[in-house]
């Protein structure tokens, strides 16, 4: 914790496994929304990981952690539900809690209610898309999720996808509060190419696309692979570059290999966020034909609730490809700040992607629109007022 608790009076406590440094599209909305957030209101209870000690002693905000397990395995959920709800009692106990907000609706969400329960205390619940699917299957996490929502005073979705999903649920209009996603449009804006990664990757003369986030089933890296397959041919210079980790990463390296496009395919690692934006202008069109998640059964029906990176890769003034599947259509808009496709089909795929890169004033009107749409549309000041509301 880097911020004086003295100054914090009756606070909202937000209990998430995602905050910076961890990277992932909910990290980013948690930080971004919460440093816009008056200080003398806010704490935060977030995993120790690895570069949260350097990171936490630059920010302002009031931050808690706490050796919580960050991976997915069975065991592991468990043993990270049982602790939130033990760092959330306490915490909320000694700083005289004003409410919880709790970021993950399994593993945080039964804090927020034993926090009502117990200590009396008022709680939301952030939801992305999704879950009904993932966790409605097993009557256990079912009932426990239902309970969860029903108790909370409101449920805080991140598009009208995600909305619509929880009103299917029975859930009342007026309980659900959305926060849209923003951009900081002044970190990511259009420049030319960084000459060091060009450089550093071997992509002089490269015709390049992107992907920047978590190597998981649902993001589509391997329709992308197949398109580039079809379009080795065709367009000699193209290469992949995939910025990320994750549980997908050995399979996806498999299979470039077996598609025989190895040399093409380049797997950068873990970027740092004051990276990112370079890595998005390294690109001529930045690609995530996402899609829901079929093969891995405990993930089976999970899907993009909205994707920031959409946002990020616009402001930089780039053409984007998404899957028509979940909160995507709300980032992209077809056909003006790019373009939406089949995520099913690598044809498909492979045809937007050459229609961008042989059509250089098509692929400047998407990249043009796309940036005029995040600076007029995506705020994160706006999220933050919005969340200020139900502190």
């Amino acid at each position: 914790m880097n911020a004086n608790p003295q100054n914090v009076k009756k606070p909202a406590l937000l209990v998430t496994n995602d905050f910076p440094p961890i990277v992932s599209g909910i990290s980013t909305v948690f930080y971004h929304v919460w440093k816009r957030l008056p200080r003398n209101k806010i704490m935060v209870l977030a995993p120790w990981t690895s570069g949260c000690d350097e990171f936490d002693k630059k920010e302002s905000i009031f931050i808690i952690r706490k050796k919580i397990p960050v991976d997915e395995s069975g065991k592991s959920k468990i043993i990270k539900t049982i602790l939130n709800i033990c760092y959330a009692l306490y915490y909320t106990r000694r700083y005289r809690i004003n409410k919880l907000h709790c970021g993950q609706i399994i593993s945080v969400g039964p804090a927020g209610l034993l926090g009502k329960k117990l200590l009396g205390v008022k709680y939301s619940v952030f939801v992305y898309g999704s879950e009904t699917a993932r966790f409605g299957k097993n009557r256990l996490t079912a009932w426990l999720m239902r309970k969860v929502i029903q108790e909370a005073e409101e449920l805080i979705t991140n598009s009208e996808c995600t909305s619509r999903e929880f009103e299917q649920w029975g859930i009342r209009r007026e309980k659900i509060v959305k926060v849209v996603p923003g951009v900081d449009t002044t970190l990511f804006c259009p420049q030319k190419k960084p000459p060091y990664l060009v450089e550093k990757y071997g992509l002089r003369g490269k015709q390049v696309i992107l992907t920047v986030g978590r190597l998981d089933e649902r993001k589509g890296h391997d329709m992308v692979m197949r398109a580039v397959r079809l379009l080795a041919e065709r367009l000699p210079q193209l290469v992949y570059v995939i910025v990320g980790k994750g549980r997908e990463e050995q399979r996806l390296k498999a299979l470039a290999k077996d598609l025989g496009i190895g040399e093409r395919i380049i797997f950068t690692g873990f970027v740092t966020d004051g990276a990112l934006p370079d890595y998005y202008r390294l690109c001529d069109v930045f690609a995530l034909p996402n899609r829901e998640t079929e093969d891995n059964e405990q993930m089976r029906g999970d899907y993009e609730g909205f994707g920031v990176v959409f946002l990020e890769a616009s402001a930089c003034g780039k053409p984007v490809i998404a899957g028509k599947s979940g909160g995507s259509c709300e980032a992209v808009v077809d056909g003006v700040t790019g373009l939406l496709v089949d995520p099913k089909s690598d044809r498909e795929i492979a045809h937007a992607i050459e229609h961008i890169l042989t059509d250089d004033a098509f692929a400047g009107r998407l990249g043009t629109d796309g940036r005029r749409r995040t600076e007029k549309e995506f705020d994160w000041q706006y999220a933050a007022e919005i969340m200020e509301r139900i502190l």
